[in-house]
């Protein structure tokens, strides 16, 4: 089958401010095809020169991403393909406009129609009436991709799209890369985090557990990774034992996941929730939110708390005073991670495609 795919980036790039989810999805998708047979070809912004041969990039200015489906669309419009995939609205809006079928559209999440525009900057309301925009282009798609059945089920309720059109594609892991190291000899208990650092996120909530546990323990430490308007006001707090590693490059995370005693994943909202999964597949066990997509992807292999100071920091600290529990917590959540491939993701792909050829 001869697949063109179509993305902002991959994850080698280290692009800051490109979804690190997107661009593995689009990344490792397209390697299983490339294992499967296919003849694939990933259109990607020129930020890096990627050694494989089936990916091609695009010139494109690189102060922002808003003119960047347009050089898609100038790039991909005299291309031929059996089927058309993208990585993201904003990138699948191109296929549409060029009249490429059939069109497969990954858009993880529906969660921009959720935002407060209260809540919202003068720059985070000119990217949601972009993405709305191009969304109205991707309804026209043959079929559209979710990251959970949870998106799944709300794109199903929040959008126009027939029902019959979506689907859900759970995320992978490289087992390659993210896996167990050698036991960790440190001073302190390492509570961490990696992600964004705003709103949905819910990293507050983190710091505020972290507070109230190292009132009465004064072994742990917090670690969060990750960029975002809160990074500095998080600095301003200088808050004893937490530490702000700021972006961690793609090659770095497993080193960084595997610092870690505990995961914390404080999220208010989610298409999948790919750091939790990247933890549990090192090992490290989880606590997490029990809200959005977490039940559908931590699953018992974690624990599953309230999103409150009162709650979240209970369930922090049975890890934190419980080695055996820790050690327990983080098998269960190896074995839940070995659910996730991008091979099972491939192949699930694949039946998408040959259902909008038919």
């Amino acid at each position: 089958m001869k697949i063109t795919m179509v993305g902002y980036t991959i994850p080698q790039s280290n692009i800051n401010g490109a979804s690190r989810g997107i661009a593995r999805y689009i990344y490792y998708t397209g390697s299983e095809l490339v294992k499967m047979g296919h003849d694939v070809n990933l259109f990607v912004r020129d930020d890096v020169k990627p050694p494989e041969k089936w990916i091609k990039t695009i010139s494109a200015p690189k102060v922002s991403w808003i003119p960047y489906p347009m050089f898609v669309y100038k790039k991909i419009r005299g291309v031929r393909s059996d089927v058309f995939h993208a990585d993201y609205v904003n990138t699948g809006a191109p296929l549409i406009w060029a009249k490429k079928r059939p069109a497969v559209v990954a858009i993880h999440d529906v969660l921009p129609f959720s935002y407060d525009k209260k809540d919202l900057t003068v720059m985070d309301k000119v990217r949601v009436a972009f993405y709305m925009r191009n969304f109205k282009s991707i309804e026209k798609a043959d079929a559209i991709i979710l990251a959970s059945e949870c998106a799944r089920n709300e794109a199903i309720e929040k959008t126009r799209i027939p029902e019959e059109k979506i689907h859900a594609v759970h995320y992978g892991i490289d087992s390659e890369m993210l896996k167990p190291a050698p036991p960790k000899n440190h001073d302190k208990i390492r509570i961490g985090y990696i992600g964004g650092l705003d709103g949905r996120k819910n990293v507050t909530l983190l710091i505020e557990c972290f507070k109230k546990i190292s009132r009465g323990n004064k072994n742990v430490e917090l670690h969060l990774a990750g960029t975002g308007r809160n990074f500095e006001k998080f600095e301003e707090m200088e808050i004893p034992n937490m530490f702000l590693h700021g972006d961690v490059k793609y090659k770095d995370v497993p080193s960084f996941l595997n610092s870690l005693d505990v995961f914390v994943f404080p999220t208010l909202g989610e298409g999948f929730g790919l750091p939790v999964c990247e933890a549990m597949a090192c090992g490290v066990p989880v606590v997490a939110s029990n809200v959005s997509t977490m039940p559908e992807i931590v699953g018992d292999s974690g624990i599953l708390s309230d999103p409150t100071v009162a709650d979240m920091s209970e369930s922090i600290e049975r890890l934190v005073v419980d080695k055996n529990l820790r050690r327990k917590i983080g098998k269960r959540g190896l074995e839940r991670s070995k659910e996730f491939t991008w091979k099972k993701a491939a192949e699930k792909t694949v039946g998408i495609y040959e259902e909008v050829m038919k």
